[in-house]
């Protein structure tokens, strides 16, 4: 039997040491991961414990993992569905090409979706991967760079429920200030337990300090913002100090303004990185003068791939009059298929005719608001008349671009 035809065995790892194999393995396909367990194997053990990772194995070894925690995300409206978030997935390297990857990614979405996940996501390492999967982009992140060479201060605005908290010691804070937070764009993910973990692993074992502020009073904090020093030969007498912000959480645009100012106030510092930002975030307008903010580095964010397609369109809002007649085509999940009726009134299978069909894919696009229907079509993802792409674009309509915000 030559290898490429030998059977993979999927199945669930839920040892301590299964796990810790598994995320060895992923560590060694990335080649970039850092050994978490070589620094603080409790760490590990706590960041891997809610995670269910399947392994695939050729001959009784191990030669493939993919793993997986459950949470949920938001949709425009602000309701959440059930999310898995997909990591670590990785294939030994002597065995790429074999088909264990596909195999693996595609029995998780099964399972998935007979555990009753409405979605499943991921940040992908390659654009070009999980098309394949039914996975759609749901949205934008850009890069946002305050150089105060050339301005870049807030105008001067008084906060006085602002105080500066213990960056290493507030993780109970950071978790209920951000479990609380309100009104959350579309593509917002609330935080798991393994989440949390390797933010305060990243924290303890970083090289240069981190920071953290909140703002609110003790007890109804109304966000905050974590942020750390890049490293720098000198800091006392470099002339490029620079702080990167880790995560922001801010309830109101007071709250935000009040953070973001706090980190652009501080004279000590020649520049801010803000590493992932909203496509639309008013940055720019905060400060005295915008062109001190650089925005560069748009990349896709966050991968979705409905599984229950019913239950995901009835819990987006709808706030046009307009409705819409859809054709699905997934080729994977069957009760996806089929015709849709969507609209103010929810949304729901119909034996009408319908006016345009929409890969899954492409349909996580327009559910989320990553992309407009008219750039769709512009581009040749989808083809119809020009009144069934304004249909279309009146139906899914967000007001505020989807972002996350943060990777896993």
């Amino acid at each position: 039997m030559t290898e490429q035809t030998r059977p993979i065995e999927i199945r669930a790892l839920t040892s301590t040491q299964e796990k810790r194999q598994a995320f060895a393995q992923f560590r060694q396909a990335m080649l970039g991961i850092g050994d978490i367990g070589h620094a603080d194997a409790k760490a590990e053990t706590a960041y891997l414990e809610s995670g269910s990772p399947l392994g695939g194995f050729i001959d009784g070894e191990l030669q493939g993992v993919v793993n997986g925690y459950g949470g949920s995300v938001a949709l425009p409206g602000g309701n959440y569905v059930s999310h898995l978030a997909v990591t670590h997935v990785g294939v030994a390297p002597t065995q790429t090409r074999n088909g264990i990857a596909r195999t693996l990614l595609s029995e998780q979405l099964k399972r998935a979706q007979a555990e009753g996940y409405v979605v499943a996501g991921l940040r992908a390492s390659d654009a070009r991967i999980y098309g394949r999967y039914g996975y759609g982009i749901a949205s934008w992140a850009v890069r946002q760079d305050v150089d105060f060479a050339n301005g870049g201060r807030p105008r001067p605005e008084r906060h006085k429920d602002l105080r500066v908290v213990d960056a290493y010691e507030s993780f109970d804070l950071f978790r209920r200030v951000a479990a609380a937070a309100p009104s959350p764009r579309s593509a917002s993910l609330q935080r798991w337990d393994g989440w949390w973990k390797i933010q305060e692993f990243r924290t303890r074992h970083g090289s240069t300090p981190h920071h953290a502020v909140v703002v609110g009073a003790e007890g109804a904090e109304r966000g905050y913002i974590r942020f750390h020093i890049q490293a720098t030969d000198n800091w006392f007498t470099s002339t490029q100090r620079t702080a990167i912000v880790d995560d922001l959480i801010a309830h109101d645009d007071d709250a935000w303004r009040a953070l973001l100012g706090h980190v652009l106030s501080q004279d000590i510092l020649h520049k801010v990185i803000l590493p992932s930002r909203p496509v639309d975030d008013p940055l720019p307008r905060l400060v005295d003068n915008l062109r001190a903010v650089q925005t560069s580095e748009l990349r896709d964010e966050s991968w979705i791939r409905p599984l229950d397609l019913h239950k995901l369109l009835n819990a987006r809002s709808y706030d046009s009059k307009a409705r819409v007649v859809i054709e699905v085509t997934d080729p994977l999940i069957a009760d996806n298929n089929g015709v849709w009726t969507v609209g103010p009134d929810g949304a729901a299978k119909s034996s009408e005719t319908p006016k345009i069909s929409l890969p899954i894919d492409t349909l996580t696009e327009l559910v989320f608001g990553a992309s407009p229907a008219w750039s769709l079509a512009a581009s040749g993802r989808l083809r119809s008349d020009r009144a069934d792409i304004d249909a279309l674009d009146r139906v899914f309509a967000t007001e505020q671009k989807p972002h996350s915000g943060i990777s896993f």
